[in-house]
């Protein structure tokens, strides 16, 4: 029997073929898998040429990758580098396996802090998972928020990583806490709201909202399950008030108590002109250390106007607590004192509400000044020792609510507002910040002031105000007090570079925020509402460096993002995108969005984003939300009528609106208007924000308002008309995910 010839018997090779190798230890491996050139049987010239092009290989070594030649993927030195001399095993930076075990080491790392890390954050990061199909893009934006030391560390993205990106997702991915990423949830949203035509008097009719919690960003309790009235660690002392101690109106008890507590749980987390606790102790003591008839009648002239969105029969006794504090105010103002400047603030605030802007002013140089002769701000802090440091922990807590409460509403009516004239505080309080114990390693107080029992409904809102007020203090004396006269573009007198450091203060100091402060599903309203200003504040220091404003085709350039396409504009546009996310939310998801006014600055802020943009598919469910809103606020402020006109003669002014469809949405807002004409409302803040910058005058909310007819004879008389509704519904459906 004659033996088989071996396979690798030389006899066979030909010097067609090379020689080949040992075969190599196959331990491990797949059967499947063969070093290039084996082969058992010879092979034509035309196989093995088709052979060489397909070399069964995943992977090329870095070498072979650089000279972009064959590599046969071997470990641990391939083919080709061995013939080339080299001595190092091969390098591969690209590993499937690898590639896969990185993956999950993520989701398990996701996985773990979801499990036992705050709730709020486990929703942030199944939110930014949802929205991002990219594990790795998801991972980037959410490593800067799970780090353990994030708020110690400072660590950031680097540079280099977002220079490519547009700003705005360089600002999710390096500042998530003031810019979260927004996902594309309202396409559907806005589709039914415009295919309503109409403004409904209804949440339902007027959002057209799904009732799926799903489509919600954070989903939280409804307008329509949510009591106006929550009970609070005020209630049972509040049960024991004598309103008529302290005024002569003829309220009763039951409901003062009432109008006190929703002010306590909706405006004063924000506001904090005063103490409440120490408040709240002598209201119902009939004491007056920490509470007096200015500040009680002050305040019930205020909580009247919130309560009669709910309870319309309180609008009788607005006007007598409106005489009653006038006539008090008169009595007590040569006395100065931290209770007469807590009173002074709240009726400036009142007089806005009860559309009464001419007395606004008034009032509030008046706390200015008195604020000044009380060396509590707007004094130099180098030549002013407070004498509060004398005094007992309760009456220091009182007198920085004053101080920094009276402060913070100036600031906020100088930037939000815009009114020439307005009195501006020179230096902020000297006092330590109020409630400030258990953050207090952020300010640069050391001693910050010892807080009394801190009310469940307060949490840390308003400490934190108080440093954003301070920062945005220096924009509003640049931008608004230094403005020369006659008025030109602010960007005229205010430079770029002064606009971009600002900016950079204040992301920066965002990131630094409480876990607290982020925006999940529990956070509470005056936590939405301080993003909304911390946003609204944003474009207001952008808006003057705008393309738009600055009337110029081409936009400026920031200098300190990497980012190759940042600008002022970028920077507008993404916090307009926020703020359009937060009202939205805030407007659908929480009760107090129908009686509280503070927000509403953002609705202005937006319908000059929007408006003179007929480029974007989202821009007339934005002007109608906007006017819904302030449909829904009128019911409670009389100055809201006035805004409402005045949006529409801005969008029928800059062509967003023809003249026929502008009178139809007229009518649909004054069906239910709850004053005449001639009482006259007066708001003299600014409405037109690129027409503010040169002429005040003409921008103001009752300018626009009563310049409603005349625009729209105007556009009539020359032809001018703007798109058809039925054009505008007609675009690509893939415009709406740009939202």
């Amino acid at each position: 029997m004659v033996n088989p010839r071996p396979v690798f018997e030389p006899s066979i090779m030909s010097k067609r073929y090379r020689q080949l190798l040992p075969i190599p230890d196959t331990e491990g491996k797949s059967p499947d898998s063969h070093p290039s050139g084996t082969s058992s049987t010879p092979r034509s010239s035309s196989d093995e040429l088709l052979k060489r092009q397909r070399i069964g290989t995943q992977l090329a070594c870095n070498a072979c990758r650089k000279r972009k030649i064959r590599c046969d993927g071997r470990r641990p030195q391939c083919e080709a580098c061995r013939r080339r001399g080299e001595q190092d095993p091969c390098a591969y930076s690209e590993n499937r396996s690898q590639g896969q075990s990185k993956e999950t080491e993520q989701i398990l790392e996701l996985f773990d802090i979801m499990k036992t890390g705050p709730e709020n954050l486990a929703i942030d990061i199944l939110q930014i998972i949802r929205s991002h199909g990219d594990l790795d893009t998801a991972f980037s934006i959410l490593q800067p928020r799970i780090g353990p030391t994030r708020h110690d560390s400072g660590q950031h993205w680097p540079a280099a990583a977002t220079r490519y990106l547009g700003l705005d997702s360089e600002l999710m991915a390096r500042y998530s806490l003031p810019f979260p990423p927004l996902q594309p949830f309202e396409s559907s949203i806005l589709k039914a709201v415009l295919s309503t035509g109409r403004i409904s008097n209804t949440d339902s009719e007027t959002f057209g909202l799904p009732t799926n919690p799903e489509s919600n960003l954070f989903p939280v309790h409804h307008p329509t399950q949510r009591s106006a009235l929550v009970p609070g660690p005020c209630d049972e002392r509040l049960q024991k008030l004598n309103i008529s101690f302290w005024t002569t109106v003829p309220i009763p008890s039951d409901l003062a108590a009432k109008v006190i507590l929703l002010y306590l749980q909706t405006d004063h987390p924000l506001l904090g002109t005063f103490d409440p606790d120490l408040f709240v102790n002598d209201l119902i003591n009939c004491e007056t250390r920490y509470c007096s008839r200015l500040l009680l009648s002050a305040l019930m002239y205020w909580g009247c106007q919130i309560y009669s969105a709910l309870d319309p029969t309180v609008k009788e006794y607005t006007l007598q607590f409106c005489e009653e504090v006038e006539t008090r105010w008169s009595e007590e103002k040569p006395k100065d004192s931290f209770l007469a400047l807590a009173g002074t603030q709240l009726l400036s605030l009142a007089y806005m509400g009860d559309g009464k802007n001419h007395y606004v002013l008034t009032y509030i140089s008046e706390a200015n000044s008195m604020g000044a002769r009380l060396g509590l701000f707007g004094v130099d802090p180098t030549v002013t020792i407070p004498k509060t440091r004398e005094e007992s922990p309760e009456l220091q807590s009182a007198i920085s609510h004053a101080a920094w409460g009276s402060f913070n509403w100036i600031v906020l009516v100088s930037l939000f507002y815009q009114q020439p004239g307005v009195s501006y505080p020179e230096y902020p309080p000297t006092l330590p910040i109020p409630g400030n114990t258990l953050h207090h390693n952020l300010d640069d107080n050391p001693e910050p002031a010892r807080q009394t029992l801190r009310s469940a409904y307060m949490g840390d809102t308003f400490p934190v105000l108080c440093r954003f007020w301070r920062i945005i203090h220096e924009v509003t004396l640049r931008y608004y007090r230094d403005q020369p006269i006659p008025r030109e573009d602010l960007s005229g007198h205010i430079t770029l570079a002064f606009a971009e450091y600002k900016y950079r203060e204040l992301i920066a100091w965002a990131e630094t925020l409480p876990l607290s402060m982020m925006r999940s599903e529990h956070s509470p309203h005056h936590v939405l509402i301080f993003h909304i200003w911390l946003h609204v504040a944003i474009l207001s220091i952008w808006h003057p460096f705008t393309a738009r404003a600055r009337k110029s085709p081409n936009p400026l350039r920031l200098k300190t993002f990497p980012c190759k396409r940042s600008s002022p504009d970028a920077a507008y546009i993404a916090s307009t995108n926020q703020l359009k996310r937060l009202v939205v939310i805030y407007r659908k998801n929480y009760a107090s969005s129908t009686y509280t006014m503070l927000w509403h600055t953002a609705l202005v802020h937006i319908a000059n984003a929007i408006l003179g943009d007929k480029k974007s598919p989202t821009w007339r469910f934005y002007l109608l939300f906007c006017i819904q809103c302030y449909g829904h606020l009128r019911q409670a402020y009389r100055f809201a009528e006035a805004i409402g006109r005045s949006i529409l003669s801005m969008a029928l002014q800059q062509g967003n609106l023809s003249a026929s469809e502008a009178r139809r949405l007229m009518e649909q807002f004054e069906e239910n208007r709850l004053t005449n004409p001639s009482e006259g409302i007066r708001a003299t803040f600014m409405a037109d924000l690129n027409l503010a910058m040169t002429d005040p005058t003409e921008a103001s909310v009752e300018s626009l308002a009563e310049r409603f007819e005349n625009i729209a004879l105007f556009r009539e008389y020359t032809n001018v008309e703007a798109l058809s509704e039925n054009e505008l519904m007609e675009l690509d459906d893939n415009a709406w995910d740009t939202l």
